[in-house]
């Protein structure tokens, strides 16, 4: 005898075993334990650097070109894209979903530190930060 024998002999049982589907169903549905907006740290680290007064092939030259070369040998970097403007630049760097984003902040700052002697000095001190969209 197969299922669709039993539920037309006895439709009551159908009924029965429908309703239970349904309300187990909606009982484990209600218990799920997934997060519609996890909370996840995105792996994206901005560098902004102040250059007042000099062009933007200045700032690609001077600043730019040796902040990538520091950053690029952090552990973790996919990618790095960069933007010079009229006295200012902003670098982004792109990391690993398994990475861990402060640890990868502390050595980008210890990167920039390590260069600072090689950068122009009337500059202003590279601002660090994440991109958090939250």
């Amino acid at each position: 005898m197969t299922l669709s024998d039993i539920s037309i002999k006895n439709p009551v049982f159908a009924w029965m075993l429908m309703l239970g589907l349904i309300l187990f169903g909606w009982i484990s549905y209600s218990r799920l334990g997934v997060s519609q907006m996890p909370d996840v740290d995105l792996p994206l680290v901005t560098i902004d650097i102040s250059y007042e007064g000099a062009s933007p092939e200045i700032v690609e030259t001077d600043v730019i070109d040796l902040v990538e070369e520091a950053v690029i040998s952090v552990e973790g970097v996919t990618q790095i894209s960069s933007s010079a403007r009229q006295g200012a630049a902003s670098i982004t760097v792109e990391l690993s979903l398994d990475r861990d984003v402060d640890v990868a902040v502390q050595e980008i700052q210890s990167k920039l530190s390590r260069i600072q002697g090689m950068l122009p000095d009337d500059i202003d001190p590279p601002i660090i930060s994440k991109k958090n969209p939250e």
